[in-house]
């Protein structure tokens, strides 16, 4: 993974991620090493196509991904399906997390909201809920980032990821 500092690694220990530009921002939701492992593998595994999916979170922790079908089965864009949303949502609820937010993949391009997930998130994917872009234009190198979807714009923030 591509990041900006590279603390050592040590079991349990949280490990902020930063920006490429290494500017100081607020964290958003921790999760674990495995979360955001399943969130890479999802989308190399969906590649070219992009994947997306919903996470699941407590006081702020991730305690679950979920993959969904991007029934666009494109590789510029992702659409989630309704009806399977909700019964993630259901999922969800009855294992008494929360939403806590979204993923999807860029298979070509920054890992970024394209001006089309920003017309396409804005309206119901703003804050309190995260999104993750997964960029694998670099298959042996892939990035994570984590943005809110405001105002017409992205804002990136970061994460925590706790490892072991």
């Amino acid at each position: 993974m591509r990041r900006v500092c590279q603390p050592p690694r040590r079991p349990r220990e949280r490990i902020p991620w930063r920006s490429y530009t290494g500017i100081t921002m607020s964290t958003v939701i921790t999760l674990r090493r495995e979360h955001l492992d399943a969130m890479i593998a999802h989308a190399l595994e969906d590649a070219p196509v992009e994947c997306c999916g919903l996470l699941a979170a407590r006081d702020g922790t991730v305690t679950a991904i979920h993959r969904a079908r991007n029934i666009e089965a494109s590789p510029y864009r992702f659409k989630l399906d309704p009806l399977e949303t909700r019964r993630i949502e259901t999922a969800i609820d009855d294992s008494g997390a929360e939403l806590a937010g979204f993923y999807h993949s860029h298979t070509g391009s920054e890992p970024r909201p394209s001006p089309t997930d920003i017309r396409a998130m804005g309206p119901f994917f703003g804050p309190p809920y995260v999104h993750f872009v997964i960029g694998v234009a670099d298959r042996e190198n892939p990035v994570a980032r984590a943005w809110y979807i405001e105002d017409g714009a992205a804002h990136e923030h970061e994460f925590d990821v706790i490892e072991g």
